[in-house]
């Protein structure tokens, strides 16, 4: 069946990304590119504006398909046409998107108890544990009463990037993938998120994987990165010395 990935590698369960390829139609965003997370570790990715690391995200959380090449998950292929399949295997992940992506019409508290929801059979969560779970969520990244009950349109950019921040952790991911979660929020914001951040570094169950041009970021969590560049992913300490023009980006 489809929509019931098989074990594809059980000697590596964290984040394995083989000979990749994929382009926009002006530009390659991977080509050949390879990296290996391990299972409980962190990776930070970071490269120029428009080098494609938002979409690296995406593959490397399974929900955009590579052209060529291999991507998995816990060890399993995930396919983005079966999106909670990986999930009923037991591998859940958590992404917070770089505009938050919560839904217009449901309010703070309602698009943090959605997946809970939807996966309520599996997580074995009656609905009012499911409120108590989203509400902890909320408060953990100190969303008020008040801005619980708010729709996003109401709530200002802070707080929708808090309240997608604990969208994913509510449902107690494995696997973290955070798109420049600290981008546009304000010193004490951003400082609650990196602590968030660090919290998950040191959880040997969490895999998570980081894309950032944030220097205080990068320094905060100290772990190996990676920079995307031309399509292939180079490790931070082996950057080569660049001159001339930038390499192709996308917009």
């Amino acid at each position: 069946m489809p929509d019931r990935p098989t074990l594809v590698s059980d000697s590596h369960r964290g984040v394995c990304l083989r000979d990749a390829y994929f382009r926009y139609p002006r530009a390659d965003v991977l080509a050949s590119a390879n990296l290996e997370v391990p299972r409980g570790s962190t990776c930070v990715i970071t490269g120029a504006n428009g080098s494609g690391k938002s979409t690296l995200l995406y593959i490397l959380a399974g929900l955009v398909h590579l052209e060529h090449g291999s991507v998995t998950v816990g060890g399993f292929r995930p396919d983005p046409r079966f999106p909670s399949a990986l999930t009923r295997r037991g591998v859940r992940r958590g992404f917070v998107f770089q505009e938050g992506g919560l839904l217009s019409n449901m309010n703070a508290l309602a698009n943090v108890a959605l997946a809970l929801r939807y996966h309520a059979d599996l997580l074995g969560l009656t609905i009012a544990e499911i409120e108590k779970r989203a509400k902890a969520a909320l408060d953990r990244v100190r969303v008020t009463q008040n801005e619980m009950y708010e729709l996003p349109a109401h709530l200002s950019f802070g707080v929708r990037k808090r309240v997608a921040l604990a969208r994913a952790m509510a449902i107690e991911p494995k696997f973290f993938y955070f798109d420049d979660p600290d981008v546009g929020l304000d010193a004490r914001t951003g400082g609650l998120v990196h602590e968030i951040l660090c919290g998950y570094r040191d959880d040997p169950d969490v895999t998570m994987l980081v894309a950032t041009n944030r220097e205080a970021l990068v320094e905060r969590l100290g772990v190996p990165g990676y920079v995307l560049l031309g399509g292939r992913l180079i490790t931070r300490q082996s950057m080569p010395v660049m001159s001339g023009p930038p390499t192709r980006t996308i917009a």
